[in-house]
């Protein structure tokens, strides 16, 4: 079984893949992943460093996503064009990665979730069995992402203004209580998808 997990940032993503890691599922994180392709002087590395300058990089030559989310999550058309020009560049191979991945999970008949916010750009509903949506609402998932992140409201709002909810997820789950409310209700999920 292949289950995508979506849902805005700060409605508890990786929460619910840790809670199916812990009952032996694998993970494929598309935000990990695409973390490693950033890895400094591979072919990723060098198209956003060409795009974006050396100013997004640290003294180790590693991209620093926090500089990079400030420029592609700031306000106004340069801000959108950036966007645009990441997510040409990171998307596809991120996208290439994912399927590979997933054939290789489902040779090997290993339950795996694969995470991932971008659910249309990554074509989630043609990769994975099943789509688990996770909702919460804007103000519990901003001060969840300001407790992990410290991002101001601005930058969340950039960061999630696009984010359309996709229609036609298997399953939903509203994560809006506790951490243990949240576990019972994963728990409930029908028995082929746990």
């Amino acid at each position: 079984m292949i289950l995508g997990i979506t849902g805005k940032s700060g409605t508890g993503k990786h929460t619910a893949a840790k809670f199916f890691e812990q009952k032996g599922w694998k993970v494929l994180d598309a935000d990990k992943i695409a973390h490693k392709l950033y890895r400094p002087y591979q072919r990723i590395w060098r198209e956003v460093v060409d795009f974006f300058g050396e100013r997004i990089l640290t003294r180790d030559d590693i991209i620093d996503r926090q500089k990079l989310k400030k420029i592609v999550f700031g306000k106004g058309p340069e801000a959108e064009k950036a966007l645009k020009n990441l997510n040409d560049i990171v998307h596809p191979e991120l996208k290439r990665y994912l399927k590979d991945e997933i054939y290789y999970m489902r040779k090997k008949k290993a339950n795996t979730v694969v995470v991932a916010a971008l659910w249309k750009e990554l074509d989630l509903f043609k990769l994975c069995d099943s789509v688990l949506l996770i909702r919460a609402g804007d103000a519990l998932a901003y001060e969840r992402i300001h407790k992990r992140d410290g991002i101001d409201y601005d930058m969340y709002e950039a960061a999630t203004k696009n984010y359309k909810e996709p229609e036609n997820a298997q399953v939903v789950i509203v994560n809006e209580g506790s951490f243990q409310d949240f576990y019972r209700e994963l728990n409930k999920l029908p028995q082929n998808l746990t």
